[in-house]
């Protein structure tokens, strides 16, 4: 709940730096930018209201600002005591904000507990500089410190499960760039020196508690966002239909986690760390897309419920996910990846399973990296495809980019293309898959060894191995599997199917 509330919060902020750039007009009265900037709010889907708007000199003064924003049964409300826009006599404006305002996230879902989340907000020396032209406007944003607090603790009256974020951000500064037109672009770079959040909560019922601590630094973060004139990105899946678009992108240095959770039977310890990361997401009415990656990753875990502190790391993890979204004439592209490279474990975990180091310790890999070209038989974002029991996508082709598994000395790599038939009710994939294998006889005889593997399993793997695959070396197989129409399957040219 503080996560939705959090993720409201942030595209109010966000979306105030971006409008504050709409108002960019070359030599304009600080009353011109309020009107071209109360306007665009509006247009994101906000009620704006006001206590007083006074001009004193060469100072627009707003008071009580308020903005408002209603989705389904969530709601989300901010209200700034005072904003100035000051005309600084060379065409430009410069907007400064009140110290502290506050806000409020509500949902009340049906079938669901509603909840409230008081919001106070605390900035020091925070301000916009405004410049450009009606048909391209930018702006400077300067954010030496922004502090935010949340408190999810009462709802209609009622007590709620106690919630509290704080959250910090330092040395920000940035850009903003919007371009006017039948469609309005919208594009931003934005540095962060660092982002600190902290959460904790308790379950009154079970007295479980819990706490989470987060820090990032040298933080980069670049958006686009393409909005058609008269339309609006309260309902989403409506804009996206009308050619709205969007685009994220975050990249961090060092980044450390750590969280506690207390329960009534067990206590967990957790805490991970990166020397980088990126984040990618990007939204059209064609197309969702996202991905991420962090390098040089770090995992801990101490439990009561088990006897040894787990620790494990990955000179990288990453992962993927894109796909179509809407009805087309053609197929469009998909992809699917994770990749977890060089996974070491800690010696104390590798000694439950094998005291005796008769396994390869090495690091393992684990990749799987799909592709191909898929048809959405609906719009992903409309209420008829969140009734359906699975998503409708139909996928044409699929390619199978690099499947690489390496664990205890034993590795197994392979790719393929797939063309798939869904003519006849039932998908019917017609391609080849390329199979290698090396080290697995090496693996089963330390695992018979061991005692974890019976000897009559390890026969019957050898056999369905000999069936399936051909030698190519020192414990080392291949196997060319083919799919073919009518659903014929051959192995190294054997019919098996």
């Amino acid at each position: 709940m503080a996560r939705r509330a959090g993720a409201a919060f942030t595209s109010v902020l966000t979306t105030g730096f971006v409008l504050a750039a709409s108002t960019a007009l070359a030599d304009v009265t600080a009353e011109q930018v309020w009107q071209n900037w109360s306007g665009q709010y509006e247009t994101y889907g906000y009620t704006v209201s006001t206590d007083s708007v006074d001009k004193s000199g060469d100072t627009l003064v707003i008071s009580g600002l308020g903005l408002k924003q209603v989705l389904d049964d969530s709601s989300m409300t901010l209200r700034l005591p005072e904003m100035r826009l000051r005309e600084q006599g060379d065409g430009t404006v410069e907007v400064s904000f009140a110290d502290v305002f506050d806000g409020i996230a509500t949902s009340q879902i049906p079938g669901e507990p509603g909840f409230s989340l008081a919001m106070k907000m605390r900035q020091a020396g925070m301000h916009v500089i405004v410049s450009g032209a009606p048909e391209q406007m930018n702006y400077d944003v300067t954010m030496p410190e922004f502090v935010v607090e949340m408190d999810q603790s009462v709802a209609d009256g009622q007590a709620q499960v106690p919630v509290k974020l704080w959250l910090s951000m330092s040395g920000g500064n940035g850009s903003y760039q919007v371009t006017e037109g039948a469609v309005q672009d919208t594009t931003s770079q934005m540095k962060l020196g660092g982002l600190r959040m902290t959460m904790s909560g308790a379950d009154p019922e079970t007295g479980g508690v819990f706490s989470l601590e987060s820090d990032f630094v040298n933080l980069d973060l670049a958006s686009r966002i393409s909005l058609p004139k008269g339309v609006s990105m309260n309902d989403l899946g409506t804009a996206l239909e009308a050619g709205a678009a969007m685009s994220f992108d975050l990249s961090y240095g060092q980044s450390k986690t750590k969280m506690n959770v207390e329960a009534e039977q067990d206590s967990v310890n957790l805490a991970s760390d990166a020397q980088s990361g990126d984040l990618h997401f990007a939204m059209s009415g064609a197309e969702l897309a996202y991905s991420g990656k962090a390098e040089g990753v770090s995992v801990s875990a101490l439990s009561q419920a088990f006897p040894l502190p787990v620790s494990a790391s990955m000179a990288s993890a990453e992962f993927a996910l894109s796909l179509p979204v809407s009805p087309a004439p053609e197929a469009r592209p998909f992809t699917g990846k994770v990749a977890l490279r060089d996974l070491a474990v800690s010696e104390e975990l590798w000694g439950m399973v094998d005291p005796m180091a008769q396994l390869p310790h090495t690091p393992a890999t684990l990749v799987a990296d799909l592709g191909g070209t898929a048809r959405a038989t609906m719009n992903l974002f409309s209420v008829q495809a969140a009734a359906q029991p699975v998503p409708p996508i139909t996928v044409e082709t699929l390619n199978i980019n690099a499947i690489d598994l390496s664990l205890a000395g034993a590795r197994l790599s392979g790719d393929g293309l797939m063309d798939i038939d869904n003519t006849i009710g039932v998908p019917m994939p017609v391609g080849q898959v390329n199979l290698r294998l090396e080290g697995a006889n090496a693996l089963m005889n330390s695992l018979v060894a061991m005692g974890l593997l019976p000897e009559d399993q390890v026969m019957f793997a050898r056999m369905m191995l000999g069936l399936y695959a051909v030698p190519v070396g020192e414990d080392a197989l291949e196997s060319r599997i083919e799919m073919k129409e009518g659903g014929e399957i051959l192995a190294n040219g054997q019919r098996i199917q």
